[in-house]
């Protein structure tokens, strides 16, 4: 039994390599080599409005990327399940994307921001952590997933996966991963009937994704711990300052004639609230005490070649599972989100999200 773990473990190895070496499209696409952005785009903020305890570093919208990509990536399986079993989910080209938009937003930061060392230390982790699953996933998918698939999700345990999944990428997109839990969705699995069409894919389909929500609830716990013991404990709303046309907003502090301070709420409810404020007219002046370029993400039919005044295109990734459909990263003074919020609502164009420091 050990020497097939080795075995195992070497196999996923030996096939991650060759993914990743091998002569290919990058999965990443960047909108020129290095630094992209205006360098003035990247100046800090020296005389912040904002509250002290209210400001964060001014890299960290680039720095959330490949952590949003690891909501980003769950949301695409939930989508692709519905229809798909996990059999033919392109699992790797994800690992690709983890790691390409990583070094892409780490051009435009390097050199322009003091190195945020507790930052990249997360990224990495959780990254490891993600690319060491896909590896996994995708090697056992080849090797015994695809003998049992249906290719349509017709078993429980199948339409289970998807379920499971999209209430995981609902409780994740407000609330960190490891406070998932896991154990609930583990009783829902066993809740399916143990017998019915398809029976070798039923019991296939219980024997990893059993483990699967074993090793996250484990996995999830020692993180949780460690997290606490390392960070603080994340503000859950963001500090922006606008114009004085909010002056009216509720809890709104004035700072004399020309700009307001108020809060709202962090994560992927900051989207929704943004665009509100767009929609009424504010124009932003700071976000989490930054004035600096903000980066944000949308997405768009994969032929779409459309620019926008004031913005730079970062780079474009297309979407895996989908490949009709692109993710676009523009970059765009904090001053001018508004108007590029409503550029955007006007074009029809889907906001994936806004990453608020």
């Amino acid at each position: 039994m050990k020497r097939l773990r080795i075995m195992t473990l070497c196999t996923v190895v030996i096939a991650a390599c060759i993914f990743f070496f091998k002569k290919r499209e990058p999965a990443t696409v960047a909108a020129g080599k290095g630094l992209v952005i205006k360098k003035e785009w990247l100046a800090v903020n020296q005389h912040p409005l904002t509250p002290v305890k209210d400001v964060r570093p001014a890299d960290q919208t680039f720095l959330t990327f490949p952590e949003w990509y690891l909501v980003f990536s769950p949301e695409e399986q939930a989508n692709y399940f519905r229809q798909y079993t996990a059999s033919s989910f392109p699992f790797m080209s994800h690992t690709a994307q983890i790691w390409e938009s990583y070094h892409i937003v780490n051009d435009q930061i390097k050199d322009n921001f003091p190195v945020n060392k507790g930052y990249h230390f997360m990224i990495w982790v959780i990254g490891s952590s993600a690319s060491v699953e896909y590896s996994v996933k995708a090697w056992y998918e080849t090797v015994t997933g695809r003998i049992t698939d249906t290719h349509e999700a017709i078993t429980e345990e199948d339409r289970f996966n998807a379920k499971f999944t999209q209430e995981y990428v609902d409780f994740i997109k407000n609330s960190p991963w490891y406070a998932f839990d896991f154990g609930s969705q583990l009783r829902k699995l066993w809740s399916t009937s143990f017998f019915g069409d398809h029976f070798l894919r039923k019991i296939e389909r219980k024997y990893i994704l059993t483990s699967e929500l074993l090793v996250k609830a484990g996995y999830g716990k020692l993180i949780g711990m460690g997290t606490k013991t390392v960070y603080e404990d994340a503000l859950l709303t963001t500090a922006v300052v606008v114009d004085s046309k909010c002056a009216s907003l509720k809890g709104a502090k004035t700072f004399g004639d020309s700009a307001v301070l108020v809060y709202l709420p962090r994560y992927n409810s900051f989207n929704r609230a943004a665009d509100i404020l767009a929609e009424s007219g504010c124009n932003f002046k700071e976000v989490a005490g930054n004035n600096s370029a903000i980066l944000l993400t949308v997405l768009v039919p994969s032929v779409d070649t459309a620019t926008f005044e004031g913005t730079q295109i970062v780079f474009t990734q297309v979407i895996a599972s989908k490949p009709s459909q692109k993710r676009v990263a523009l970059a765009v003074p904090v001053t001018g989100l508004s108007k590029l919020l409503k550029q955007l609502d006007a074009g029809k164009i889907s906001v994936e999200h806004i990453f608020d420091f």
